[in-house]
């Protein structure tokens, strides 16, 4: 592993923990999301700096709060561990020769990571933070050229249409507004043709995890299930390796 990509993976961690506290003020409604000391949860206490070493700050104090001994949630070093490792694949899958879309990739795997969190905790995709990736994505894809614009607009047309005639047709009831907004985000990400390769791997994940729970009895078919965290997965699957997939597949063809 290079210095660099060993670098990342510790940022990364650092913007999970940061993504944790983004993630819990926008739900509470707090003010200064971005600003303001971190505190406990529960008993409000501000916390020191080593309480907020990702991963490490929770296995020194024995994950409990060291002022009310509460409980800190396996979720906070999960989150943490997973932006970490998030940073550190983006990093090894694009070339240091473009540092701007490495840049940009860091930025959108730190939005995949913490809206497919907020969506596992609360079965919803804030606009705060869906909106504005739209824009990015939209303006990136344009100006950078990383689609041509035919390839761009047919990419934004296929997910927002579909989830938005199931949004509308169903009301509201198979999938959330919220999903018509990631089908805006992929779609300006990965452009056509990829766009179908992400769709395809995020409904095969998220049916995959649907079978496994309705066999093991952990789900039942009333059950709400977070698609979002399918759709990232399939879309950061399609990004980095989409157009080989079409490739291989229209080999066989």
């Amino acid at each position: 592993m290079q210095l660099f990509h060993l670098i990342l993976f510790f940022i990364g961690l650092g913007f999970g923990s940061f993504a944790s506290v983004v993630i819990h003020r926008l739900h509470t409604r707090q003010k200064g999301i971005f600003l303001g000391r971190s505190k406990c949860p529960k008993c409000k206490h501000k916390l020191d700096a080593i309480d907020l070493i990702p991963v490490f700050g929770a296995i020194i104090n024995k994950f409990k709060c060291k002022y009310c001994k509460k409980k800190i949630s396996l979720h906070y070093p999960i989150l943490e561990l997973v932006m970490g490792s998030g940073f550190l694949a983006t990093s090894i899958l694009v070339s240091f020769d473009s540092l701007w879309l490495l840049l940009y990739y860091l930025i959108i795997t730190f939005v995949f990571v913490l809206l497919s969190f907020y969506d596992i905790f609360f079965q919803e995709i804030p606009d705060e933070i869906s909106v504005p990736t739209i824009i990015l994505t939209g303006v990136v894809a344009y100006f950078g050229h990383l689609h041509e614009p035919k390839s761009l607009l047919i990419g934004f047309l296929i997910p927002v249409l579909f989830f938005g005639l199931l949004f509308v047709g169903s009301g509201g009831r198979w999938l959330g507004g919220g999903d018509v907004r990631i089908g805006a985000i992929m779609g300006f990400l990965l452009g056509w043709p990829n766009i179908i390769t992400g769709l395809f791997f995020g409904y095969l994940l998220g049916s995959i995890y649907s079978a496994i729970g309705l066999i093991s009895g952990k789900l039942n078919r009333k059950t709400p299930i977070p698609f979002g965290p399918f759709l990232f997965s399939g879309a950061y699957i399609a990004l980095f390796w989409g157009h080989d997939i079409i490739g291989w597949y229209l080999g066989l063809m």
